[in-house]
């Protein structure tokens, strides 16, 4: 029989009704407002140009990927954690401080992991592309006669006739290597000199969306002792999130929002359950 005290002991915070109603509530919003971003005029700018979003420069992947991964990734984990100490602590309490030691621990290094390994690609890349730059302008320089011959050879193929496009080489020739190079290096390599990425944004980015994405099936466990009633809610949460990021990502594909977040939804409780399937058969 439960004591009074035990009573009390499993009892959620008084919080837990505003936390999980304003959680939910952004969800919603999200969801429902994600609609709007590619419809947000620009003053001054006509609709063929401000319709368009920039999504090459690392920023938009790093979200995605930060998100994803920290949902999918924690809640794996805190679910994992709650079925391997499901029949062997008999506090409740105990239990769902345990998961909520380890889903923490898990935000805190995936979120800085995350941002570190983002960083350090994107710088790598960038690297990458300004050495082949540098080596483009050098080309420019030293072979001339071949670089211009390539250039004509891609705007042709590009579907510019042979007459125009030696117009533009001849235009180009009376330029300085230097001024050349961005639109050389666009049409022949597909470098934009001009955006090469930025890793702060990306490493920022992925940081503060993984740190999200992670919190999310954490809430419920931070804030009601009952693990069972803590179980459903990360269902929960983690369903809500996952359709308020594919109302979002929806904006940059040609995808629907649904089909996007049943997708994202297949792939996180696939990983779930395989995750909770191996640990409570091999620990």
């Amino acid at each position: 029989q439960i004591t009074g005290s035990r009573m009390a002991e499993v009892e959620d915070h008084p919080l837990w009704p505003v936390v999980a109603t304003l959680s939910l509530g952004m969800f919603v919003s999200i969801a429902f407002l994600a609609k709007y971003i590619r419809r947000s005029p620009k003053k001054g700018i006509h609709k063929c140009e401000s319709e368009h979003i920039n999504v090459d420069d690392g920023g938009l992947r790093a979200a995605v990927f930060g998100f994803s991964d920290g949902v999918t990734s924690n809640v794996c984990l805190i679910l994992g954690v709650y079925i391997s100490i499901f029949h062997e602590a008999t506090d409740a309490v105990a239990q769902t401080r345990s998961v909520v030691v380890s889903g923490l621990a898990g935000l805190l290094a995936g979120a800085c992991s995350m941002a570190c390994g983002e960083w350090i690609s994107m710088v790598a890349q960038k690297q990458g592309l300004e050495t082949e730059l540098k080596m483009e302008l050098r080309h420019l320089k030293v072979y001339w006669k071949e670089e211009t011959a390539l250039l004509k050879r891609v705007l042709e193929e590009h579907g510019m006739s042979s007459g125009t496009a030696s117009a533009v080489i001849k235009d180009l020739s009376e330029k300085d290597a230097k001024e050349v190079l961005p639109f050389h290096a666009k049409m022949v390599l597909g470098i934009d000199s001009e955006d090469l990425g930025s890793p702060w944004k990306s490493s920022l980015s992925s940081f503060l969306c993984f740190a999200v994405g992670a919190l999310t099936p954490l809430i419920p466990w931070i804030f009601v002792n009952d693990h069972s009633r803590a179980t459903w809610w990360t269902a929960i949460f983690v369903s809500s999130a996952v359709f308020a990021a594919g109302s979002v990502t929806a904006q940059f594909s040609h995808r629907s929002m649904l089909w996007i977040s049943c997708r994202q939804l297949l792939v996180v409780f696939t990983s779930v359950l395989f995750s909770m399937g191996s640990n409570y058969i091999l620990v």
